[in-house]
């Protein structure tokens, strides 16, 4: 007598296993594309990737930190399960039948800011830019937000999905790392020897008046324009050839609008190697500053808590393209009953410290407004 084949699962059905046995996945869905993708790994430990010189060689879910440190590694969550679209039911009884023990030992909450805090830091901050000593200081903050229970992760995927369309949006667990976001700014796409990356620096919330970019001010512009000239030198720099600009252009993001110049190059016949690429992109001055260096310097003087990986990036890689990378923002960090939320804003000479938080405050409500819906 033939076994009578059990039904197909969604997607979130699977997440929800894999978060009950405790497993390590990562599940996405790429901007304007309705399928979801589900990545499962069969044993706990993740793979750690040290460098990036054989990026191309990875098969996986791959997630770097803002920097690399002993508690914050670069790691890939191998693709033993792999599921696009939904989970045949033979396949969906094995994940059902994998469990790891539960890592009952809670991590400590970050250092939170406080607005008075965060704005003598912005003032510290201007006082840099003011002695030229720097341009450009990406400074960012959490916020903390308890939750009932991790089951309800899934359903805040599937409602990202379904909220922000034009976003990258994820949920990984790994190790003690748990994290969900909806992140709106690409990092790295290599596809047939063409690479692309955009530079999206600058924000508003989303008005009619600033759906044109001559409405924009000179702030958000020289922002935007440092990430385009650096991420443009690196590119020559590393011999990447015919380097194609489209922008700055405005680019919605959920209830947001940000500045965005996209760049195609292809790798030239020198050099070109996409992992030294990638190391010298980031992180770019849209999640740290201008001249990177110093900025980092004044980021980690002044920031109390650990960025873990808020601002680095993430993304498959050697799966349905080579290389297809996100930088991590508009994400929470999961830590026992709590909900970490992380927003950062890019400060130059023209930044007013009432506006910087403010816009700190809009940038943790895109995922607080998914979240409250959810409850």
């Amino acid at each position: 007598m033939d076994r009578i084949k059990t039904s197909v699962k969604t997607i979130g059905e699977a997440i929800s296993v894999c978060l009950n046995n405790h497993l390590t996945f990562a599940a996405y869905r790429f901007p304007n594309q309705t399928e979801q993708v589900l990545v499962v790994q069969k044993k706990s430990e993740t793979e750690e990737v040290n460098d990036l010189t054989n990026v191309t060689k990875l098969k996986g879910f791959l997630v770097a930190p803002f920097l690399q440190s002993e508690k914050n590694k670069m790691f890939l969550i191998n693709p033993d399960y792999y599921f696009k679209g939904d989970v045949p039911g033979e396949q969906f009884e094995e994940l059902e039948e994998i469990k790891h023990p539960e890592d009952k030992i809670e991590l400590p909450l970050p250092y939170i800011v406080s607005k008075e805090e965060y704005l003598q830091q912005i003032n510290t901050i201007s006082d840099s830019i003011k002695s030229n000593r720097v341009q450009k200081v990406v400074l960012s903050r959490v916020k903390v937000v308890s939750h009932e229970s991790c089951c309800q992760m899934q359903e805040i995927f599937l409602k990202l999905c379904n909220t922000f369309p034009d976003a990258f949006v994820y949920i990984f667990k790994a190790d003690r790392h748990f994290w969900v976001g909806a992140t709106p700014e690409p990092f790295a796409f290599l596809k047939n020897n063409s690479f692309r990356t955009s530079s999206v620096a600058g924000t508003k919330e989303n008005k009619d008046q600033f759906q044109l970019f001559e409405n924009w001010g000179s702030k958000e512009k020289q922002e935007q324009k440092y990430v385009s000239d650096f991420i443009d030198n690196v590119l020559h720099s590393n011999h990447w050839e015919n380097i194609q600009h489209h922008g700055p252009y405005v680019k919605k993001a959920g209830n947001l609008l940000h500045l965005r110049t996209d760049f195609t190059s292809n790798s030239g016949t020198m050099n070109g190697n996409i992992g030294n690429l990638l190391k010298n992109l980031h992180p770019t001055p849209a999640v740290c500053g201008f001249p990177k260096t110093k900025a980092l310097e004044i980021i980690r003087s002044l920031e109390k808590h650990e960025r873990e990986y808020y601002s680095g990036f993430l993304g498959p890689v050697g799966m349905e393209n080579p290389i297809s990378l996100f930088v991590n923002l508009r994400c929470m960090q999961i830590v026992g009953s709590n909900m970490i939320l992380y927003s950062g804003g890019g400060l130059t000479i023209d930044s007013h410290p009432e506006d910087e938080w403010y816009e700190t405050e809009i940038k943790t409500g895109t995922l607080l407004s998914v979240i409250h819906n959810i409850r």
